[in-house]
Parts: structure tokens; sequence; C-alpha cells
């Protein structure tokens, strides 16, 4: 059977999960989840997606996300998968992919299913092990709704609106599911939610194809405003970069051989917009007049230079 087409639209919810690529460990400790979970913070600000919940087991993980306007979640997965496979291979001397090559993302009908995705990814624990390590398993958000103290990248208000905020009776409704059947109601391969949800999610896609049409023009003007906010980002990082190195933002963009301080200033400026920008690696070479993905790659490569850590420390302070 063919694999469904990944469904990108903005102000969306979806269910996110994928098990390692061998079946091996993902994380053996509170270190390894506590570095996915900075890395799932750092990049949900980035690229302004709300963390509904998260589970994170020995061999896979859930997530239950929500974009905002910009809908990007294949870059937000990309990057937060391949920051935590670099530190887990550093930390554990090993190489390759991690997880297997295609996470799975399912779009959820947050009117109906919200609770009941939130409530299946806290009981995997229970699910997997002793029904009883559903609320005291580290690696899952469910501690936060029921104990409160929960980080500043985890969004429990809706849900918890759904039981007028008391985190209890929250706790009471995932305890059910131990004696329940928790399946989720999944269709063709994509929806979690019925056949009404899909066809509108279908419809809405239909209409956005359409050219000329009013969700097209919509998104046009979205995407607009959008791209001209990231520029003016972009053009502050570069405008930052070079005030520090007293070079014109020009000489850095537009030179096609740079070497020396301009090399340098180059090299700083690729990696604060990654780091600051939710661009693809495509996207900032694009803006900073290189020829494509693989001369980025080896700018960033570069980060230990001490003159490029000199021009981030600085640099950094400003667009910040």
């Amino acid at each position: 059977m063919a694999r469904p087409k990944r469904i990108n639209l903005p102000f969306t919810l979806y269910h996110v999960f994928s098990r390692t690529n061998t079946g091996g460990t993902a994380f053996f400790d509170s270190a390894d989840r506590e570095k996915f979970l900075s890395y799932l913070s750092k990049y949900a600000t980035l690229f302004e997606f709300r963390v509904h919940a998260w589970c994170l087991m020995d061999t896979h993980f859930h997530l239950l996300l929500e974009n905002s306007e910009r809908p990007a979640l294949s870059e937000f997965m990309k990057r937060l998968l391949t920051a935590y496979t670099v530190y887990f291979n550093r930390r554990h001397q090993r190489h390759g992919h991690l997880f297997q090559g295609r996470y799975k993302s399912l779009i959820v009908d947050k009117a109906s299913h919200l609770l009941a995705v939130s409530r299946y990814i806290h009981l995997n624990p229970a699910l997997t092990a002793n029904p009883n390590d559903a609320e005291t398993y580290e690696g899952s958000s469910l501690r936060y709704f029921i104990h409160g103290g929960e980080p500043p990248y985890l969004y429990t208000a809706e849900t918890l609106s759904w039981f007028q905020g008391d985190r209890q009776k929250y706790a009471e409704y995932v305890r059910e599911g131990l004696t329940q059947d928790v399946k989720l109601e999944i269709l063709q391969q994509s929806f979690v939610g019925g056949k009404p949800f899909a066809d509108r999610v279908r419809k809405r896609i239909g209409q956005l194809a359409i050219e000329g049409s009013r969700a097209d023009k919509s998104r046009q003007v979205r995407e607009e405003r959008i791209s001209e906010a990231e520029l003016r980002k972009a053009d502050a990082i570069l405008k930052a970069v070079g005030k520090y190195k007293g070079i014109a933002p020009e000489s850095i963009r537009n030179m096609r051989y740079a070497h020396g301080e301009t090399g340098l200033a180059r090299k700083a400026a690729a990696i604060l917009m990654r780091e600051h920008l939710p661009w693809a690696a495509e996207q900032i070479a694009h803006y900073l007049g290189l020829k494509g993905r693989s001369f980025f790659t080896h700018l960033i490569r570069k980060c230990n230079e001490s003159g490029v850590i000199e021009i981030l420390e600085h640099a950094g302070k400003i667009i910040k």
C-alpha cells in the first residue's frame, strides 16, 4: 500500500510518532530524555508550535503538536530528529540513523479527539509495562497535567479546559482508559477522527489548490506576511554580523567566494540564521548567494573556528 502523502496545513493538530531504525533504544536515561525535550522546546518556539503532550518510550516517542499559521511540520521534525540523533550518536558512540526514515503523522480532529489522543499518549507506559507506571513515568508529560509545574512550551490549558481546569478530573479520565479500549480511530492512514472530518480536510486542501480561490488568496497573503517578517530577521542577522566585523552586509551576502574576515562573517551568519530562522538549508543558501545546500552544509561545519565563535557570541547578543 502506498504511503499517504503528508498533509501540511496551518492551524492543524498532529499526532506524530516514530520508532527507532532497528528496534534499539533511543532514550537510555533521564539525560537522553531531557536533551530530546530541550530540542523539542527549542524548535517548538522557533517554528511556533504548541506541544499538547508527549511520551518518550525506550524505542519510540509520541508527540501531540499544533502548528500556527506557518505549516512547517516537515522542517520542524527534521530539525528535531537531526539534532537529537547527532547528540545521541556522540554520547553513545554510534553512527547512522536513529529513527526510521519516515516519521508518521496523523491529523487530529481537535474538536472531538484532542482528549482521546492526549490520553492515548499518556497511557503508553501503562500499555507496554506496569499499569501503575503511567502517572510516575518520567518520560511523559502526564505528571505536569496532574501536578502542575509544566515547562513553558507544554500547553496544558486547552486540554484541562475540558475539565474546568481540574487536574484531578483529567487524571481520572486517564485512569479510566486503563479499563477501556483506547485505540485511536484512524482513517485512511492520515486522520484521527471520522469521515466527515477527513472530508472537510480534503475539501480544504482542494480549495487551496484552486488558483485564485479565496483560500488560495488568503494563503498567499499569509505566506507573504510571514516571508517579509523572516526576511527582516535575516537582514537583521546579516547587519549584526557586518556591524561587528566592520563589513558591509552586501559583501557578506553577495561575494561568490568569501575568504578571510568576510568568510568568517558568512559562516557566522549562516549559523545564526539556522538558529534563529525556521528556514530550510536551501533557503539560507539562496539568501546568502550560495550555490546550494552543499555549500551551506560546508559553512555550518566550520562553527568551531575561533573567529566564527567570536562573531556568534557578539552578534548573537544583538539579535536576541
